[in-house]
């Protein structure tokens, strides 16, 4: 760069998009500094690449764990520092982590695609809105196989097992789960009968505005053909499926069959989650959610 070139800011950022097609949402934040509200991006720190500063901003501005679904657009305009350059991303959120209002974040909105153009202040955001593909953006799915919480000692509980109920951390592991899987676009709610999974994922449904489906393919002892009809039926819903320490390892060796990459070591804790990416046509990445802390901050803003 010459001495009287002008100087460029690098920076990246996320349009987070949840839903379907017809129901799509796009996240935006709201900046004290500057009373806008804008899409989440953030300057590329040293040695990132713009995909690893994207997913790190949206994350830090909104609590949201996302996946890259596609390329979103260049912006391009003028900062005190030069001109500033930033590439951005479509994403899709896997999970809500914990947000605080603070000095550079203080409200986190969920927004239909058609009134983000009200909205946002910027042109150049609005502009990066409009030639969103919302069918394409929306096309990655993902299930989430989630293990019931504490559920105590089985030898110890004197009735039928499936009537066995969460305890007291088992209880606040599901109010967790709900905290983090409630923004993600959930569009149904499945789990085995037992009383211990229909209680870990209830107060999720009831937030989302429906009931629970119970499916036997979840329960105890379920047949693996069962479980593997029930991963071919939810292809191309955003779905939390409860269920067990046998069945979710099941249908976790039924998923490497078919070719899904694991991007992490093996585990199932009671109240983990398997978060499992379908891009359209197969089934495609899996990572690994441990039970959350009893620490997770949840924000009205985020759902």
């Amino acid at each position: 760069m010459s001495a009287d070139a002008e100087p460029t800011v690098a920076a990246s950022g996320g349009l987070v998009i949840r839903g379907t097609d017809e129901r799509a949402e796009i996240a935006l934040v709201h900046r004290p500094r500057y009373d806008d509200w804008t899409i989440p991006k953030g300057k590329d720190d040293s040695g990132e690449t713009p995909s690893e500063a994207a997913l790190r901003e949206v994350r830090e501005e909104t609590g949201l764990a996302c996946v890259i679904t596609g390329p979103g657009g260049i912006a391009t305009y003028e900062v005190a520092a030069g001109r500033k350059r930033v590439e951005y991303f479509l994403m899709r959120p896997m999970l809500f982590t914990g947000f605080a209002p603070n000095d550079e974040v203080d409200n986190i909105r969920w927004v239909p695609m058609a009134d983000a153009l009200d909205l946002l202040t910027y042109d150049f955001d609005r502009r990066l809105v409009a030639n969103i593909d919302v069918q394409a953006a929306t096309g990655l799915t993902t299930l989430y196989l989630v293990r019931h919480g504490a559920a105590g000692d089985r030898r110890k509980w004197p009735g039928p097992d499936e009537d066995r109920p969460l305890t007291e951390k088992g209880h606040n592991q599901a109010r967790l789960i709900g905290n983090r899987l409630e923004p993600v676009g959930v569009g149904r709610v499945l789990t085995s009968p037992y009383v211990r999974c229909v209680q870990t994922v209830a107060d999720l449904a009831r937030r989302l505005g429906f009931e629970p489906e119970p499916h036997e393919a979840l329960a105890e002892g379920s047949d693996l053909r069962a479980i593997g009809r029930l991963l071919e039926d939810v292809v191309g819903t955003t779905v939390v499926m409860c269920s067990h320490g046998d069945v979710i390892p099941a249908a976790l060796e039924r998923l490497r069959r078919l070719g899904v990459r694991f991007r992490s070591e093996y585990a199932c804790a009671k109240g983990s989650t398997w978060i499992i990416t379908h891009d359209g046509d197969t089934f495609r990445d899996a990572f690994y959610d441990p039970p959350p802390s009893p620490t997770l901050r949840a924000h009205d803003s985020a759902g």
